[in-house]
């Protein structure tokens, strides 16, 4: 095991944001591993790079780390249609990666910058269940970057949501459940440092859908989503400066087209990775306490069925 040296830049800014203190990291390390030992109703990867990925996203509190810990193998053992079949060469996965609609961006805005996601959804409604396999995707990438990318695990992550092809139909397609439980994991699972989220190119009627995933978002978070129509792109690019979109939207950050591709490649190479990582989950007969349930976590069984777009 072992974990990677910060560069410079991205060592002070955990320092003062996150309190690291390199002198303790594995201390903390092995009191985490040691607690997850401890659950018997936790079976948890241990490894030195994705426990430091959970405590720098938890600033270091242990307590934190813990609970967001737990969630996130409770959700990886309960929410079964975004979590179960991830290998990366099944035939609808391989289908989804070649459309691109998620697209880490090569470069931050400074050494030590947010990384830039372009989620780009419509590109697959083609596809059955199309928002369920979008998901799929996205939380793929999120795993591959909390193990490799120390931008996004330290200085946080910037979603650049690309609506433009978007119809009455893609939208109808996605439940007011499946974006509660998406909300839902992104804020208490995954160890996010939510910067912001730009929704570009927005048909008027993608209106109603933001303003429901920002009703179900915290306030803290809710005040960081921005919503832009066509006409008012110049301020979009205020917030993400032309020069770090891709080419095909007139900046200088990679092509959409070859992102694509590198992209691909990269969650192939994770294939024994997802594959192992199927074991990992928990036993909700033997937590302590009341097991947890898709119905206590989210509330939405048996509730919304569709949106309610005027």
């Amino acid at each position: 095991m072992g974990y990677r040296e910060l560069s410079p830049v991205l060592q002070e800014i955990a320092e003062k944001e996150l309190n690291e203190n390199s002198s303790r990291i594995r201390e903390d390390l092995e009191y985490i591993r040691d607690w997850i030992n401890k659950e018997p109703h936790l079976n948890a990867r241990t490894d030195d790079q994705f426990l430091l990925s959970f405590l720098r996203g938890c600033k270091f509190s242990l307590h934190r780390t813990q609970a967001k810990l737990d969630y996130y193998y409770t959700v990886k053992t309960i929410v079964t249609e975004l979590f179960s079949n991830r290998d990366p060469y099944d035939r609808d996965i391989q289908e989804a990666l070649r459309f691109g609609s998620v697209l880490p961006l090569p470069n931050t805005e400074y050494p030590g910058g947010p990384r830039i996601i372009l989620l780009r959804s419509s590109v697959l409604n083609s596809q059955n269940n199309f928002y369920l396999m979008y998901f799929k995707i996205l939380l793929m990438m999120l795993d591959v970057l909390l193990l490799e990318d120390d931008n996004f695990t330290v200085s946080g992550v910037i979603f650049w949501s690309d609506g433009r092809n978007t119809s009455m139909r893609d939208i109808m397609h996605l439940t007011p459940a499946l974006l509660k439980k998406m909300q839902g994991i992104s804020e208490k699972a995954y160890p996010l440092r939510m910067k912001a989220v730009h929704s570009t190119s927005c048909p008027p009627m993608a209106e109603s859908l933001f303003n429901l995933s920002k009703s179900l978002a915290p306030a803290k978070q809710s005040q960081r989503m921005f919503m832009y129509s066509e006409a008012n792109h110049e301020q979009f690019c205020k917030k993400i400066p032309i020069q770090l979109q891709p080419q095909e939207y007139g900046g200088e950050n990679g092509s959409v087209k070859t992102l694509t591709e590198i992209w691909k490649n990269k969650i192939e190479s994770y294939s024994k990775w997802f594959l192992e990582d199927m074991q990992y989950g928990t036993n909700e007969e033997l937590r302590t306490g009341a097991p947890k349930t898709s119905a206590n976590l989210f509330g939405v069984e048996g509730t919304f069925r569709k949106l309610d777009i005027d």
